[in-house]
């Protein structure tokens, strides 16, 4: 095997690995990937409720709030044989919420266009977001998954089975993408039923485990939490939920290395080439033999 080599020459950058396989790029779009981040939302008409857009690499994250409410959902009910799927039975329920704040998290293709990913996560706060440096905590809610072991995966991960992405992808105007696939997001989290998928599956939701800590009384069951919203709407806001011990930068930083972004872009062979790789398609290189 070969060494690894990038070379810049005629506007294009190339890409060889140690197997003998090429990419190629134009220069100017690898020098784009180089730059460090700038204060421009390069043309996007941010959405009302996004807090703020962090990019780095070929990821970007929205922070979108939305600020204290009642709700009308759609929770499984005491009785349903089925904990999840189509044969769960859930019941109506309206329940007032804090702050909730999604982070919205996008990949970019190799034909620089945004689109949604399946890795979006869910928080409370009882304040308006004003600083990356505020903590973030932990939703006392169904379909917001605790993983078993956080390494390597989400905090608070949205379910989004139901949501498809893919049928996104026709939407080529980057504005009207941006737009529509978070308002998909967000009525995913709110009109999708409330189940025990999570509980199944990923170890748990933050919901049960809100209950397991004893958070609040007023929420230890989804009737107690309505007849609470009944005596007071903003009573959410003095409730103690679980905290994250990180803020919403750190939660942030952390939703890029799990996804292999490093905080500081580094200049090492491997580090260009992988630029090169990731945006473009790649072919196998045939040897040649000299006689």
């Amino acid at each position: 095997m070969n060494d690894e080599k990038v070379t810049i020459q005629k506007g294009q950058v190339t890409a060889i690995s140690p197997e003998g396989v090429t990419a190629c790029m134009k220069d100017d779009d690898f020098y784009k990937m180089l730059l460090e981040p700038k204060m421009d939302t390069c043309g996007l008409i941010l959405p009302d409720g996004v807090k703020c857009v962090i990019s780095r690499g070929q990821m970007t994250i929205f922070v979108f709030q939305i600020p204290p409410r009642l709700y009308n959902l759609k929770w499984i009910a005491n009785d349903s044989k089925a904990p999840y799927g189509k044969d769960a039975k859930y019941r109506d329920v309206r329940i007032a919420l804090p702050y909730v704040n999604l982070l919205a998290v996008y990949s970019q293709t190799r034909h620089r266009q945004m689109r949604l990913t399946h890795n979006n996560e869910c928080f409370f706060r009882n304040k308006p977001l004003s600083s990356l440096n505020d903590e973030l905590m932990y939703p006392a809610l169904l379909n917001c998954s605790k993983f078993s072991s956080e390494e390597g995966k989400p905090l608070s991960w949205l379910c989004t089975q139901y949501l498809k992405v893919d049928s996104l992808s026709r939407i080529e105007d980057t504005n009207k993408y941006i737009r529509t696939s978070l308002s998909r997001l967000i009525s995913c989290l709110w009109e999708t039923g409330f189940n025990l998928s999570s509980e199944k599956h990923e170890g748990n939701s933050w919901y049960s485990e809100s209950v397991r800590r004893g958070v609040d009384p007023r929420i230890s069951t989804i009737e107690k939490w309505q007849e609470a919203t009944k005596k007071d709407q903003l009573f959410v806001l003095d409730v103690p939920w679980i905290g994250t011990g990180r803020t919403v930068g750190q939660i942030i930083n952390r939703i890029f290395q799990n996804h292999g972004i490093r905080e500081k872009m580094a200049f090492s062979i491997s580090d260009l080439s992988r630029i090169v790789f990731n945006n473009n398609k790649y072919e196998t290189l045939m040897p040649i033999f000299f006689s």
